[in-house]
């Protein structure tokens, strides 16, 4: 947390799930979580975006682009019974070796650079659920 503080990079601890979460990537429309898991031999970035259920079949068919354009993150979706469906965005940093601050910070922001840029692309593709959208039961998932 030193580190983020010394990037400058927004956070705060929850209290449901204990993730480090990035307070300005979850400002942003569409974000429903953007976190931080400090783990034994790494640290996992993960980002929820609610898609539109009409949006489903074409976003899983542009999947596969998707990936190849932003090769530093994981693109996968979720869908739960009880849910919207969601766009997870993955990222995975490798730490058992060591890693210094100035590696850590450089990783960290173009991870959330890239969810930007990508969120900014689900939306003008349309995949994005609206706020106007009617049966809207967005919660987070801890």
């Amino acid at each position: 947390m030193r580190w983020l503080n010394a990037g400058y990079i927004e956070h705060y601890v929850c209290e449901h799930c204990h993730g480090i979460h990035f307070s300005e990537l979850q400002a942003l429309d569409g974000i429903l979580e953007s976190r931080l898991f400090v783990e034994h031999e790494g640290a996992i970035l993960t980002s929820e975006i609610e898609i539109r259920p009409t949006a489903l079949l074409t976003l899983m068919a542009d999947l596969t682009r998707l990936n190849m354009n932003y090769p530093s993150l994981k693109i996968f979706v979720d869908v739960l019974d009880d849910n919207m469906p969601r766009l997870i965005v993955a990222d995975y940093l490798h730490t058992k070796a060591g890693i210094d601050q100035a590696q850590f910070l450089w990783i960290v922001q173009h991870a959330l650079m890239a969810t930007q840029q990508l969120l900014l692309e689900v939306a003008e593709l349309g995949f994005l659920m609206n706020e106007d959208e009617p049966d809207r039961p967005s919660t987070a998932v801890h």
